[in-house]
């Protein structure tokens, strides 16, 4: 009952009542609250000694911010982490066996009743965080159901992390690469925000997104039959030379950047103006913050999925 795996008319009811909680004024206004969340996490490291940035700030950041939004206690983000972790395990990898399929659902199952608690808590006791927003939402008459709530809180838990510990990683593993274009970014702040979207583009924290043929139709030559799938590879895409100049070479100042990182059409990210925030907020913070930063080695270490690029390492010293 995710609203990414809807067509119409379900999606466009559903993300008519979801756009209210992410509209980029609701999203902008969490910027303060966002920086001090990466803050916290920066406090604890010191310049001159080694972290691994993706259990440091990455993986954890986006995990609290949401988390924050959606009013979950503190003492369940281990847990959240390890359930997100189980599903993309799940969803991004073409190799997956039964026991993935198995740990992925246990993990549905877990955050299902957890936003059954969690909904019924709000519901006598209603506050200013996401649940209790989405609880309220009405348009036209419609407003979510019981099982849509449950299985919209889980998917903006799973998509907001997964997603955004990629574009966090991936994005300073560039820079890394590029210590010049680390040192524009660090005395030029200001472009954080192209900067941001040319990491997307770059190094795309999804590189493909699937769609099922509807009615038989040919594409450059091929026919494709009704129930067929396509796989639309975002991170090809990124790097096509007919839509970018230069598409192999990091440029922080690129404009008109029209990357399909975040997708396209009716299911363009619902959630794409929170990761900028937080991939901008993270990414200058570190950056700022450690100005002698480098790689501790040569060769980090990606996690074994297909679909989520992303790093399960990222050792650095500071």
């Amino acid at each position: 009952m995710w609203m990414i795996f809807m067509d119409a008319p379900e999606h466009t009811r559903l993300r008519k009542l979801m756009n209210q909680g992410f509209s980029p004024a609701v999203v902008e206004a969490l910027r303060p609250q966002i920086e001090r969340v990466v803050d916290g996490m920066l406090e604890k490291l010191a310049c001159g000694s080694e972290a691994d940035l993706m259990k440091a700030v990455a993986n954890p950041m986006p995990v609290q911010v949401i988390a924050r939004m959606l009013g979950v206690p503190e003492a369940m983000y281990a847990h959240f982490m390890e359930w997100s972790e189980a599903i993309a395990n799940f969803m991004g990898n073409p190799d997956r066996t039964a026991n993935h399929a198995r740990v992925a659902q246990e993990a549905v199952l877990a955050l299902t009743e957890f936003f059954k608690q969690a909904v019924a808590e709000r519901r006598r006791n209603k506050g200013d965080d996401l649940i209790s927003l989405l609880i309220n939402i009405e348009a036209d008459g419609e407003s979510l159901t019981e099982e849509e709530l449950y299985a919209q809180c889980l998917m903006l838990l799973f998509a907001g992390h997964e997603t955004t510990r990629n574009l966090v990683g991936n994005g300073m593993w560039a820079l890394l690469q590029k210590p010049e274009e680390m040192r524009e970014l660090r005395e030029n702040p200001e472009i954080i925000r192209t900067s941001v979207e040319e990491l997307l583009r770059f190094e795309s924290p999804i590189q493909y997104t699937a769609r099922i043929v509807k009615d038989e139709i040919e594409i450059c030559g091929t026919r494709l039959r009704r129930g067929q799938t396509i796989l639309c590879m975002l991170g090809a895409a990124n790097r096509d030379a007919r839509q970018f100049k230069d598409p192999d070479r990091l440029n922080l100042r690129r404009v008109n950047n029209q990357h399909l990182a975040f997708g396209a059409g009716a299911h363009f990210c619902i959630g794409n103006q929170l990761a900028r925030l937080e991939g901008q907020a993270a990414i200058l913070r570190m950056v700022q913050r450690f100005p002698e930063m480098r790689l501790a080695k040569e060769r980090p270490e990606w996690a074994p999925n297909f679909g989520f690029r992303g790093l399960k390492t990222l050792p650095v010293v500071l």
